[in-house]
């Protein structure tokens, strides 16, 4: 006599017939329902879970948003207190225009606004640039390269002027941020 053994089955399959065997089961309300029936739905659960998350590289999918950093809120106050929205209305303006690349490509120009906040944030507090943090989200070579190409296009002379025709109570502040501006550029350009 010959013991015959079933071929196993894909993991998908036997949990597919277990449900539809324990839905017929349950159908008849003489049938008592059996207690791995929660075992059964949890694992399908989760194996439906693992292949909703389960990426086929030929779908194109929407790009996710990226998380917030985790102090996000704390850095939107302090950059609205560094640079309030009259201040960046005077700003602004000023600003030279970025230079267009002949041979195009490369990364996305970031904000002048977020720019100009780290770069009053590092004059402000007085610390060294490759002590700015990261959860302004710019990165420092990118803000040292812009204080220079800024400083080189005499954005702070003009600032300077601008704040003095338009008097606001910005102004001061202002003064204090351009006082540190041209004290750093003094100390690069010597």
């Amino acid at each position: 006599m010959t013991n015959y053994v079933r071929p196993a089955q894909p993991f998908g399959r036997t949990v597919g017939a277990e449900i539809a065997r324990q839905a017929q089961q349950h159908a008849h309300p003489a049938v008592a329902p059996r207690r791995d029936e929660a075992a059964l739905a949890t694992l399908l659960r989760a194996r439906q879970r693992g292949d909703a998350q389960r990426q086929e590289p030929w779908v194109r999918r929407a790009p996710e948003a990226p998380p917030k950093p985790p102090h996000a809120d704390v850095i939107g106050q302090l950059a609205d207190r560094l640079v309030p929205p009259a201040l960046w209305a005077l700003v602004e303006p000023l600003i030279p225009p970025a230079k267009v690349r002949r041979q195009g490509g490369g990364r996305g120009r970031v904000a002048d606004r977020a720019v100009f906040t780290a770069i009053v944030f590092v004059l402000s507090s007085g610390c060294a640039w490759r002590h700015l943090p990261a959860t302004f989200g710019v990165t420092v070579p990118t803000v040292h390269r812009r204080f220079q190409e800024w400083t080189d296009a005499g954005l702070w002379p003009r600032l300077r002027r601008a704040a003095l025709e338009h008097p606001s109570p910005e102004s001061e502040w202002l003064r204090l941020v351009l006082d540190a501006a041209e004290r750093r550029a003094a100390r690069a350009a010597g």
